[in-house]
């Protein structure tokens, strides 16, 4: 198998049509060898993870960025500065004459600055970037000009830049032993409590078999430290998430086999039945899964609940950092629209909640207006009736390397 041919293809599916990058590899890759897939992986990874580098390159060049000229120019940038699987003077050639035969026509000083760029590496020094610009950041942590200038409104430039430093960097794996699962750690596991693993080694933990068998989930602190303190027995619990979230399994795995009811939720099948069997060989005995949006959940919980998580979809800033391809298709312009249907959302979730029960608010975002913002304005809306109880922010270069919010709301009347 020609990797890098396959590779074209699969960023330009994610470019293209907005796909993420596994569903492009699936679409992509049918009758690979594990290994092969692996290769295509890492391949179309580092192109996102350089992809506003690349497509800075690609302006100069006058590519546009959905272009054959720019994905091909991205992958001899791969190859040539991080991975060298192919002659690099070959690839550089045969860059050339794909050009050529595009019609283009490069100057002599283009082709200069294209090769040092390539030697370089990320030492580059962005010598046509003004240091301190939008742009200039945005290269060298390879994330959206506008994230950048939300983050760094809302926290202020000092906190905001240091937010962006660190969700350039792969976060630390954390991971919970599934409920039920024999799980022997090796040495790349390093125990955080019972049950709960870093994973130490610097790739994903995607390639671990553990992982495949369902032994192990990801998971973030912050999830847990939201549900530690949260103790309930015989009790109606639901969990509702717009997108899957791994809150779903440590919710089951906190709450099973206590005498509870618990009731999964989504507005999307595809959530509900992964959910489903991430915990199918567990005991399901009083666990229900339904298939609905917010607006219609009087048809599914005829008594009110005890506690209900809810996780809405969100901006999910976490993905920016686990998902190098995210900043390529998700758009600032969504931003309004999500806001709104979760203030929609947590209004009618609101409407389940027994007397004196509990919203857990939990979103993988540190956006402030899904965060703080809409809670403040939830419960002055709500004065009497529901008591902000406790909230919580992660930043990503604080404690647990997560990016969450959470929000404790009781419902006082």
């Amino acid at each position: 198998m020609d990797t890098y041919s396959v590779a074209f293809k699969v960023i330009k599916h994610v470019i293209d049509n907005e796909f993420n990058l596994k569903d492009s590899i699936r679409k992509e890759i049918k009758e690979a060898t594990r290994g092969e897939t692996i290769e295509v992986s890492q391949i179309s990874g580092i192109f996102f993870r350089n992809y506003y580098l690349i497509s800075h390159l690609a302006d100069i060049l006058n590519f546009k960025k959905d272009s054959e000229e720019m994905i091909s120019l991205g992958l001899l940038y791969v190859n040539n500065a991080f991975r060298k699987k192919i002659d690099q003077n070959k690839m550089f050639n045969d860059f050339l004459m794909f050009i050529i035969q595009k019609k283009h026509q490069l100057k002599k000083e283009e082709i200069f600055y294209i090769k040092d760029v390539i030697s370089k590496k990320r030492t580059f020094d962005f010598f046509d970037v003004r240091r301190g610009t939008l742009r200039y950041y945005s290269l060298r942590f390879n994330k959206p000009e506008w994230l950048i200038k939300m983050l760094s409104k809302q926290y202020g430039k000092k906190d905001g830049l240091a937010i962006i430093y660190e969700m350039s960097a792969m976060p630390q794996q954390f991971v919970s032993v599934n409920y039920q699962k024999s799980f022997s750690p090796t040495m790349a596991f390093k125990k955080i409590e019972d049950g709960i693993f870093e994973y130490t080694n610097p790739t994903s933990i995607r390639k671990e078999d553990f992982f495949h068998d369902g032994k192990i989930y990801l998971t973030q602190l912050g999830n847990l430290v939201a549900l530690k303190d949260l103790n309930y027995e015989n009790s109606n619990l639901t969990c509702f998430i717009g997108e899957f979230n791994n809150i779903a399994l440590d919710f089951f795995k906190k709450f099973v086999n206590k005498g509870n009811t618990l009731n999964f939720i989504s507005n999307n099948s595809k959530e509900v039945y992964k959910i489903f069997d991430e915990i199918k060989s567990n005991n399901l005995n009083e666990t229900h899964f339904y298939d609905t949006i917010e607006d219609h959940l009087e048809a599914y919980l005829s008594i009110k609940q005890d506690l209900i998580v809810y996780c809405p979809k969100s901006s999910n800033f976490e993905l920016f950092r686990r998902n190098p391809e995210y900043g390529v298709y998700f758009k600032i312009d969504s931003l309004d629209e999500i806001l709104n249907s979760i203030k929609n959302g947590l209004k009618n979730i609101s409407n389940f909640v027994e007397v004196g029960g509990l919203i857990l608010y939990i979103v993988p975002t540190i956006d402030l207006k899904e965060t703080r913002v809409l809670v403040s304005e939830f419960i002055e809306e709500n004065k009497g009736n529901f008591s902000l109880e406790e909230e919580k922010m992660f930043l990503p270069n604080k404690e647990g390397n997560s990016l969450l919010y959470y929000a404790k709301i009781r419902r006082i009347k």
